[in-house]
């Protein structure tokens, strides 16, 4: 109390003695604190009733144009604290900087926002529902992923089990797409992938230390103001340099995996003005390097790379403009999923953990372009998936005077992927006719065997022998194997082909927009335009590789030796490293062009000081053209790429099948409208109505390649909320429903006797809606004791769900299965629950964060259940002065085995079964009560240590 008196006395000082000085001095210099004497960051500064305003540096200093006047009003506002009207009568030159203390809240309905809205506008101004995390909470957290940060937001589900990458969001039940498919992954207020389905967003989203803001738009405004998005739009906005230099640099060290692998990471971020004497121009540039062995280490680093992010921004009397550059080289891997047993209370199978790896060893190999016909092949798996970008942008901002204003955000990004990585692991039994029928053995007679190709060890043999007892299917096999891994699947080995991805990704984004306020009205117009060049080349797998069934799986190498031809040689059924059939898989190789070009427009009424409408639409027209080809029928080659007909790995080629093209243009509408009520300044409603569109996602024209007609889903969603404030507290009630219709259900099936060519099913179409509440809220219990929660329950319901069983023989016995009018919460975890307690003493704060994910159905038969879970992150930290904090953190404390996805077990014995979990049915169950399959679970325990020093 003590401490706000004197701020509070200082203040009045400097109000009085800068009676008269701003009729001769053209600006004022100041600094933002709170009430602990820490510098504010990022703190808005404007003069009341005018367009003349900046923002406070990481110092908490700042310089504003006063424009001559004689009496002014400055409004001081910043995520978290209570804005600050501060009246300057001025007759002289102040004798030092003006010091503005601003009081802290855990969160603020009188928050600037950006996203969503057609106009920056306080939250509870605003009909939308929006979560926004700044640099206070960011700071305070160790995400495994970019993605992982949305977790603090309701209403949103995020899976985070593979890793940095590959991971998924689904918002408000929509969820059947997949991945990011409803929503709108962006930088800096524009998507990171404008023609998703090639590339997932999060392999060129990285968190660090230079992200200031995240704003977090849930359905709503979306629609139309979101590239394709209706689920969501989440914006990472990237620091800005302030009046005076500031710099910060983070050193981290871990232990992932419950303890055992290393982690290191280094971040700094600087910025300032260019000049002392110009503090209109300033820069900021900051990244992160790290290298980690990963949470599941396979023998080799999983994560190495970073990025490097920078702008200059040029503050001009009416306006601003920034220029961007991003640049991203890192290599990183999904992590597999994990062998699990017991569908009652599943738990690792064997002696795995949730730590263990199932991941290839090093691996390094090639093969000439005469394999496959298009071109030659080089696979080394210290490349893991390579990701590569470089970006510059350029943000412009300029008021023309009278309530007009001008916009435009513009992007060209060149993205690239090269990915040696595994597609997927499953045990594969060595005595079952499956195994041989795959591999272009079933008929060869002999016995086979199997041994370590690090240490050449044994571990023994099958034979495969003619039995007359059964005509209809002659073949018998007899093992006498000792494999690591019995207690898993006896008599087994992991599948673990080796993929290989190649692809790049150009675009050009431009959103143009113009502004007219009026009095009491706003009107908003504008234009999106995005090319993008795409071009990828997959091999599902370049080659077949097998492993031990353990942590960190050795290769096993097979040779066949003949029993029905007298001294015939011993064939090598993989090559020296363990590897089989060279380009078994095929090859795609897809080129094309996407245009995404929009009109939307907005329009805000004040209908009176309490309430608000805005509406919007937006126009979009998708045009995509391109090209796909595939591989045909294998051709057996005598003595193959080595001239050796021994080696059978290599005696194949996989001709290319005929090119297939394409162009298709889609038209969409959209349309949102929403009221505002302010009941008073600390009590708001809303409602909203939006119907939309969403376009297909690119990976359409290779995943199915004989079906280039595309139809846009429809969407509609209805929201009501309540935003409360009462001092320091702040709760908002949001209850949604969202609607999904003209799904576009496709399977895809393998064509009878061709191992590399694939077949699409009849196009059914369905429909699903999801009712839900979500929760946000904050409370201040006393001046050390605070709390953030959020929350979100839903019922999911699939008004109309029907998919085909693609069975063993081509299309002839596939089976329509119908799940019509049915509450599935498979679909959507019907309670998500995020609360994070914080006790701050002085230096001193700890927190620790509870994550609960609600049982779930597997599937929608419900063959089993995914358990409920808990998932508990301490972090404590310790300001040693005011420029160096330390920070503890223990993620996933209790080291808690909760699972976020699953795939089937491989009842049949053939390898894509695994992701059918749809048709895992309560039969199948019953029939393998001890069957092995495969989950996805949070990552393990991990402990960091960091250093943060404020230069």
């Amino acid at each position: 109390m003590k401490k706000n008196v004197k701020y509070l006395f200082i203040c009045i000082l400097h109000g009085i003695s800068l009676s008269v000085a701003f009729a001769q001095n053209t600006s004022l210099e100041g600094r933002v604190k709170d009430s602990k004497n820490a510098p504010i960051a990022g703190a808005s500064i404007r003069v009341k009733d005018t367009e003349i305003g900046t923002s406070s540096d990481g110092n908490g200093a700042f310089v504003i144009s006063m424009g001559g006047k004689k009496t002014l009003t400055l409004v001081v506002s910043s995520i978290g604290y209570t804005p600050k009207e501060i009246y300057l009568h001025a007759n002289h030159t102040p004798a030092e900087e003006l010091i503005i203390v601003l009081e802290e809240v855990v969160q603020l309905l009188d928050e600037i926002i950006v996203t969503g809205v057609f106009d920056s506008r306080k939250r509870i101004e605003s009909s939308i529902a929006i979560t926004t995390l700044d640099t206070r909470v960011l700071d305070r957290m160790v995400p495994n992923s970019a993605t992982e940060l949305l977790r603090q937001v309701p209403g949103v589900f995020t899976n985070t089990s593979r890793g940095e990458i590959f991971n998924g969001i689904a918002v408000r039940g929509m969820i059947l797409g997949g991945n990011y498919y409803y929503v709108s992954m962006q930088e800096d207020g524009l998507p990171i992938v404008p023609a998703q389905g090639q590339f997932n967003p999060d392999g060129f989203l990285r968190a660090d230390i230079s992200l200031g803001r995240l704003e977090a738009v849930r359905g709503g405004t979306a629609s139309i103001l979101g590239v394709n998005a209706p689920g969501g739009i989440f914006n990472y906005i990237t620091k800005t340099g302030g009046s005076s230099f500031v710099g910060e640099v983070r050193s981290r060290v871990g232990l992932e995996g419950n303890g055992r692998n290393p982690y290191y990471r280094l971040e700094a971020g600087f910025g300032g003005p260019l000049s002392k004497n110009n503090p209109s121009l300033t820069y900021y540039i900051g990244g992160h390097y790290r290298h980690a062995n990963g949470a599941k280490y396979p023998g080799y680093p999983l994560s190495r790379g970073g990025q490097l992010k920078g702008n200059l921004l040029k503050k001009y009397k009416n306006g601003q403009i920034q220029f961007n550059l991003k640049y991203l080289d890192d290599r990183t891997v999904q992590f597999e999923l994990t062998p699990t047993v017991d569908f009652e209370n599943p738990r690792s199978a064997g002696n795995f953990t949730n730590s263990s790896s199932t991941l290839n060893p090093l691996l390094k190999f090639s093969y000439p372009a005469s394999v496959l016909g298009l071109r030659s092949v080089e696979y080394d798996t210290r490349n893991l998936n390579h990701y590569r970008e470089i970006a510059p942008g350029l943000n412009w901002e300029h008021r023309f005077g009278k309530g007009w204003k001008l916009q435009n955000n513009l992007r060209y990004s060149d993205k690239s992927l090269l990915s040696n990585a595994p597609l997927i692991v499953f045990p594969f039994a060595l005595d079952k006719f499956y195994f041989y029928a795959i591999f272009d053995l079933l008929g060869k007679f002999g016995t086979y065997r199997f041994y370590n190709t690090k240490t050449k060890a044994s571990y023994g043999t099958v034979k495969q022998e003619l039995d007359f007892s059964n005509p209809s299917f002659p073949f018998k096999f007899t093992s006498d194997l000792n494999l690591p891994g019995s207690e898993v699947q006896p008599n087994s080995v992991f599948y673990n082909p080796a993929g290989i991805e190649d692809g790049y990704l150009r675009d050009f984004m431009n959103q143009f927009t113009l502004k007219k306020q009026l009095e009491h009205m706003g009107f908003t117009a504008g234009v999106f335009h995005s090319n993008t060049q795409l071009q990828n080349y997959i091999l599902p797998p370049a080659a077949q590789g097998f492993g031990t069934i353990e942590d960190q799986p050795q290769f096993v190498g097979i040779e066949y030796m003949p029993s029905d031809v007298p001294n015939a040689p011993v064939y090598q059924v993989t090559d020296a490293q363990g590897l089989a059939s060279y380009g078994n898989g095929g090859v795609f190789f897809n080129k094309s062009k996407v245009r995404q070009t929009a009109l939307f427009f907005g329009h805000n009424w004040d209908i009176s000081s309490k309430l608000n409408l805005d509406w919007g639409f937006r126009y979009e027209h998708f045009y995509v053209e391109g090209s796909n080809v595939r591989s045909a029928d294998l051709v057996r080659s005598k003595g193959g790429v080595d001239g050796d007909s021994t080696t059978i790995y290599d005696n194949y080629t996989y001709p290319l099948g005929k090119t297939l093209n394409y162009s298709s243009p889609l038209n969409t509408f959209a349309f949102s409208a929403g009221l505002n009520y302010n009941l008073n300044p600390s009590l708001a409603f809303y409602a909203r109505y939006s119907q939309g569109s969403k376009t297909p996602d690119y990976n359409v024209f290779y995943d199915n390649s004989d079906i280039f007609q595309i139809e846009a889903q429809r969407t509609i969603q209805m929201e009501l909320g309540v935003k409360i404030s009462s001092g320091r507290n702040h709760l908002f009630i949001t209850p949604f429903y969202s609607a999904l219709d003209r799904i576009p259900q496709i399977g895809r099936g393998q064509n009878v006797g061709q191992l590399a060519t694939f077949y699409a099913t009849t196009k059914l179409y369905n429909k699903t809606h999801a009712i839900g509440l979500e929760l946000e809220g904050n409370y201040t219990f006393n001046a050390h004791w605070s709390i953030r929660a959020s929350a979100m329950t839903q019922q999911f319901t699939a008004d109309r769900y029907r998919f085909y069983d693609t069975r063993q023989n081509g299309p002839a016995d596939d089976t329509l299965i119908d799940r019509s009018n049915k509450k599935i919460s498979s679909a959507a975890p019907p309670l998500i629950v995020n609360l994070t307690p914080t006790y701050t003493a002085g230096k001193l704060y700890v927190n620790c964060n509870w994550y609960y994910l609600a049982r779930r159905a597997a599937n929608s038969s419900e063959t089993f259940y995914l358990p409920a879970f808990s998932q508990f992150d301490l972090n404590l930290g310790y300001a040693l002065s005011p420029k160096v904090q330390l920070q503890a953190s223990i993620n996933n404390l209790f080291n808690t085995f909760g699972l976020m996805n699953w795939n089937g077990p491989t009842t049949s014995g053939l390898p894509f079964e695994t992701f059918d979990t749809e048709n895992f049915s309560p039969e199948k169950r019953a029939a393998n009560p001890d069957v092995v399959y495969y989950t996805g679970s949070i990552q393990p325990r991990a402990y960091f240590l960091s250093c943060t020093l404020k230069l």
